[in-house]
């Protein structure tokens, strides 16, 4: 069984997990499905480039990506894959923090409630996940084609600001250090939405999604799951346990309850996308 894993290179520390987390299910049901390969594949697609060569499953057949539903205005039949439905994540990856131009600190730092970020734009790439739930929570958009020119459209003003990963935060201007003089990393404000993250696999070959499911769940089961998860990503999940002085909260309304993510555990309702929290511990 040839597993064949899509990086796209820009997220270096999600990719290591993501890549540990499929040889841990993997090894986890050799007893049953017999040996394997896994290799690690460094492309840049768009995200419809990618779903295309996810399904022909010549250069990669699995990626890790957010959950999204089968049936959108942009889903074409020959590009869905099979979805395999166990959170790699938590709710870690709905975690935000704000790319913006070092010229744009004192504007944000004005900022107090939801419609103050509303009334700027915000630059993500076409296809994403994000981009409608940030359209469903009232806020404007501008999202572009090749996520590779996101960090120079924000130096050009095309938009105000990115919203980065926690997990990324550290390594957000490795690739561009050129910009570093240009751009920064907001401190104190926080963006949160459930996304939960699933791998996908080629439609053409349901028994790797079989394995896979299989394997993640026995290391659920195990520990061995959370465990990695934790030793991963333990500086993310301190700032989420101290906390934001500003977090806005978004609704997510295309995940299902099932998945299991829901939002910042202290908040047991629905939350309006003007809710600041101030407590806050890990997810």
């Amino acid at each position: 069984m040839a597993f064949r894993y899509w990086d796209w290179g820009a997220t270096p520390k999600r990719d290591d997990y993501q890549f540990a987390l499929l040889k841990l299910a993997l090894d986890k049901t050799a007893k049953d499905y017999g040996p394997y390969q896994l290799t690690r594949v460094v492309r840049s697609y768009s995200t419809s480039r990618l779903r295309r060569e996810i399904n022909r499953g010549n250069v990669v057949n699995v990626h890790a990506g957010p959950w999204r539903p089968l049936e959108t205005s942009d889903d074409k039949l020959p590009e869905r894959s099979l979805r395999v439905n166990v959170p790699i994540f938590k709710d870690l990856l709905g975690y935000r923090k704000l790319l913006i131009r070092r010229d744009d600190l004192d504007r944000f730092k004005g900022i107090r409630h939801a419609d103050d970020l509303k009334a700027l734009a915000v630059g993500q790439a076409n296809g994403w996940v994000d981009v409608e739930v940030y359209r469903h929570n009232g806020y404007r958009v501008n999202d572009i084609a090749n996520p590779a020119t996101l960090f120079d459209m924000l130096a050009k003003k095309r938009f105000d600001y990115i919203p980065i990963s926690l997990m990324d935060v550290e390594t957000t201007l490795n690739s561009r250090p050129e910009l570093a003089g240009q751009l920064m990393l907001l401190p104190d404000i926080t963006i949160y939405f459930p996304l939960p993250v699933i791998f996908y696999v080629n439609i053409h070959e349901p028994r790797l999604a079989e394995r896979l499911e299989a394997g993640l769940n026995l290391a659920r089961q195990d520990g061995s799951f959370e465990r990695l998860f934790k030793a991963s990503f333990a500086d993310e999940l301190q700032l989420v346990r101290e906390g934001s002085s500003r977090r806005f909260i978004l609704v997510n309304p295309f995940v299902p309850k099932e998945l299991g993510v829901g939002g910042p555990p202290e908040v047991t309702e629905p939350a309006t996308p003007s809710s600041v929290p101030t407590k806050t511990r890990s997810p």
